[in-house]
């Protein structure tokens, strides 16, 4: 259900979060309160998705400026035990972890807007929820049947994924997480500090020792959260933002860039055409980012070029409005959240924070109940590859939240989870929202698809979900699209969420009806 309201509203992914973070703006708190107090709740009620152990990136909005805060963990300085970086396991949790220092550099943006709450209050639901345990979601129901093999082979998965008779937990049984929760209490007694150089960063180093995965307490101190600006391109009547390098947003700025060079709003809306230029124009950036994202240190990026109206127009010239370009790339699934939310100065906060993979590396590291990303995986295995590992690098990220300023003061905030899905949902949102002037229900209702494998592997096809046309879906195979139907709404094609702020101030906020993520504003 949408939500909105003059005063503030909030979505995320779970109902738990959503009002963890709607009693934070209900006592006064600034929107970036709410998103922090609702990341951590869904560290524990979500914890299969996101966590303490993961990155984190902050899009926020005072009415002035717009800044953007990456909080990306980096490469140790050794490599893990035997050499290679894996995609699961202790040698994949090979990175440090940012997310609680965007968490700190937000805070002190919070306090600078005017908020009177602290850490104790912020991380209260997140405790006590931790203590006496969550439900567990439909979501982690279903990764853990997917990842049953997975959770077989890493016995840490095995104390948030199994009940006492060693079966799988069950939709709605309880979940109790006491170590996550006296960490969760350090932290607020102690400050955010104590994960990166403290008591906890003390229990983590002991945790790394015993995995063997190369990271040490110095590389945990030396973990970073960088605030800037974001990258921009002109679209229609307005211009689009999203996170610099490494994370992909500017092949998400860049293939919709290229839809700008065509009127689309004169296509129909659903049909043929609509899609064909959708996939074409991403096609191009993703081959792109595979061959060349990596941290900008490492591969700068001329990103003022690559956005510009000429660099559009060569990569629109590249579409053949009649046939499908070949498509052979590797895909890069991923899991996230994506969460928003606005307060009673009009002022928006969106979060997107992840463990990479589901269960991110399968490790919960020592005795804090942490469980640590699997996003060293994301390093390229080829050593001459941009993206190679290399001591203190960052990775290359799949997180890349959206944000669109109309010219007539419209504001609209969106991001979805899914890896490459992230910026094939983006595009379908962007241009429901403003091309095609929907509503949130409506672009969040409109029929996806999802270029590339999915999470569970098949082929390098095309996934239309089967709200679709048929003849759509036929034209599309026509024009040499390898079509495969999906269910409609299908979980394959993301679990995004929008927010809106009008010109007048009238916030409206709503999660994917492809999970079961919730929306609340104040009265």
């Amino acid at each position: 259900m949408k939500a909105s309201s003059r005063s503030g509203v909030i979505c995320t992914p779970h109902a738990l979060a959503t009002d963890s973070g709607h009693d934070v703006l209900r006592d006064g708190g600034t929107a970036i309160d709410a998103v922090l107090a609702a990341s951590a709740t869904l560290a524990v009620s979500f914890p299969h998705m996101t966590g303490l152990g993961g990155d984190a990136l902050l899009m926020l909005n005072d009415g002035r400026q717009l800044q953007v805060i990456m909080g990306l963990g980096q490469a140790g300085q050794t490599r893990p035990e035997g050499g290679k970086i894996t995609e699961r396991g202790a040698a994949s949790a090979a990175t440090t972890a940012g997310a609680l220092r965007a968490w700190q550099q937000a805070k002190r943006i919070s306090n600078d807007w005017g908020s009177r709450l602290d850490w104790p209050t912020l991380l209260a639901p997140a405790i006590a929820h931790a203590r006496a345990g969550t439900p567990v979601s439909g979501s982690q129901a279903f990764w853990q049947e997917q990842r049953k093999a997975l959770i077989d082979q890493l016995p840490d998965l095995h104390r948030l994924c199994h009940d006492n008779d060693g079966e799988l937990k069950p939709e709605g049984s309880l979940l109790t997480q006491p170590q996550l929760a006296d960490t969760l209490e350090q932290l607020s007694r102690a400050g955010l500090d104590d994960f990166y150089q403290g008591e906890i960063a003390r229990a983590l180093t002991r945790g790394f020792g015993d995995m063997g995965n190369g990271l040490t307490a110095t590389d945990l101190a030396r973990t970073q959260a960088t605030l800037g600006r974001p990258w921009k391109a002109r679209y229609r009547s307005g211009f689009l933002y999203n996170f610099p390098a490494p994370t992909q947003g500017l092949y998400t700025l860049s293939a919709l860039a290229t839809l700008n060079q065509r009127p689309l709003a004169r296509d129909r809306n659903g049909g043929a055409d609509y899609y064909h230029h959708l996939v074409e124009a991403i096609k191009t950036q993703l081959a792109l980012r595979n061959r060349e994202l990596a941290d900008p240190r490492c591969f700068p990026v001329a990103w003022e070029e690559r956005l510009s109206e000429a660099s559009a127009r060569r990569s629109f010239g590249l579409i053949d409005p009649d046939r499908a370009a070949p498509w052979h790339e590797p895909g890069q699934p991923a899991d996230t959240i994506w969460m928003a939310a606005s307060d009673s100065q009009g002022r928006t906060a969106c979060l997107m924070q992840s463990l990479f993979h589901d269960f991110g590396s399968g490790c919960l590291v020592g005795d804090t109940g942490v469980l640590w990303s699997n996003r060293a995986a994301s390093f390229s295995q080829n050593t001459q590859h941009p993206n190679a590992w290399a001591p203190g690098k960052i990775p290359a990220h799949t997180l890349n939240p959206s944000c669109y300023l109309a010219d007539n003061g419209e504001q609209w905030y969106f991001g979805s989870q899914g890896g490459d899905g992230q910026p094939q949902t983006q595009m379908v949102l962007a241009t429901q929202l403003i091309d095609y002037q929907q509503s949130v229900e409506n672009a969040l209702l409109a029929p996806r698809f999802l270029l590339g494998r999915s999470f569970f592997g098949s082929s390098e096809n095309l996934k239309l979900e089967h709200s679709i046309a048929a003849d759509v879906r036929e034209e599309l195979s026509r024009r040499g699209h390898q079509v495969e139907t999906i269910p409609e709404l299908s979980p394959l094609t993301g679990q995004a969420g929008a927010l809106r702020v009008s010109p007048g101030g009238i916030a409206e906020a709503m999660h994917d009806p492809r999970g079961q993520g919730t929306a609340r504003g104040l009265r």
